[in-house]
């Protein structure tokens, strides 16, 4: 019952009461206290008992109303933060969060170490969370959202996973935005650099590559090299070339040395080419291999031998058969002996 209307109520039966005691007896009733007299009519006597009832109600009303209030609101306040809980592992950046009731505590707090994703489509959900679930779709999808706009651009971490493939699909959809990472590569994740260096790769030529060469790696050296043509040479210079070769020397293989070789067989005269993997295997250990498959490519049998001279018989011992062979039946070919991808293991 509703406080106000419980006293209503009260006020209403103690009148009837007290009207109806009056009219059998209008008398007064007298007692002494402390030798104080007191003196009032029957019918008040009758329902003074009733109003002493009525306030302590009241009371206990009141305090079980306001207990119950406050146990309420914590309640609302622990739904409202399960709501925000589940919004940030929706997103795939989890936080904590402080929970009051201890049921809760006990299984919503593993909220704040959890990502969630949805299978499906899900109603009856706050605007929150339909708006999370919202974003997710839409950058699964492939889109570009501007998180700047939805206010989360701070809020999510640099390597969430939605953060991340949001980026990717921005430079998916802005080849401008490539050159954009490359120029502030700590403020991005390692996965979207490499995406943007390889899209980077794709479309640019050496002269503007060579800004960026602190940040190539061999995979974007190669993709670039690839698209040379004896039509576009993408400004390709002696020069630019051996500073890349320079800059990615720790990290290439025999394999890379060898791959660039036949890259530069399609973009170089035999003798230009030659002269050039004369000076690399001279400065370059795993180059070695490179340049004598070059000979063998070239026909160049004779300086194919001197090169072998120069090294130890245990050297090379595929490359000493092919040129025995040659010798005798210059038909045979390198990859009579060996497969291509294993000329290095010679």
């Amino acid at each position: 019952m509703r406080l106000g209307l419980y006293i209503i109520a009260s006020i209403v039966l103690m009148s009837i009461v007290g009207i109806f005691v009056y009219t059998i007896n209008p008398g007064n009733y007298t007692i002494e206290e402390f030798g104080i007299p007191v003196t009032i009519p029957v019918a008040v006597w009758v329902v003074i008992p009733m109003l002493i009832l009525m306030l302590a109600s009241v009371v206990h009303m009141i305090f079980y109303s306001t207990k119950n209030f406050f146990k309420f609101k914590k309640w609302e306040n622990d739904t409202l933060t399960l709501d925000d809980a589940l919004y940030w592992s929706l997103l795939n950046d989890p936080k904590a969060h402080k929970f009051n009731i201890p049921l809760l505590k006990q299984t919503a707090s593993l909220l704040s170490v959890a990502s969630v994703k949805v299978n499906g489509a899900v109603e009856d959900i706050s605007d929150k969370l339909r708006g999370a679930l919202t974003l997710v779709s839409e950058i699964d999808r492939g889109e570009y959202v501007d998180l700047k706009a939805r206010k989360l651009a701070t809020e999510l971490s640099s390597n969430n996973p939605l953060v991340i493939k949001n980026l990717i699909n921005h430079l998916n959809k802005d080849e401008n935005f490539a050159e954009e990472v490359l120029q502030n590569i700590d403020a991005y994740d390692k996965q979207v650099v490499d995406k943007a260096l390889n899209l980077f790769a794709q479309k640019t030529n050496f002269t503007k590559a060579k800004k960026y060469i602190n940040i190539f790696d061999k995979e974007a050296f190669i993709t670039l090299l690839t698209r040379v043509t004896r039509n576009d040479k993408l400004e390709l210079t002696k020069e630019i070339l051996d500073e890349f070769i320079t800059h990615l020397e720790p990290t290439l293989e025999c394999s890379d040395y060898l791959r660039i070789s036949t890259l530069m067989m399609h973009h170089l005269s035999p003798d230009d080419n030659l002269k050039l993997w004369r000076e690399y295997e001279k400065k370059y250990f795993k180059a070695e291999i490179a340049y004598l498959y070059l000979l063998f490519e070239y026909e160049m049998i004779d300086k194919a031998g001197e090169y072998l001279d120069e090294h130890n018989e245990d050297e090379f011992k595929r490359f000493r058969a092919l040129y025995d062979l040659k010798k005798e039946h210059k038909k045979y070919k390198i990859t009579d002996l060996m497969n291509i991808r294993h000329i290095c293991d010679a």
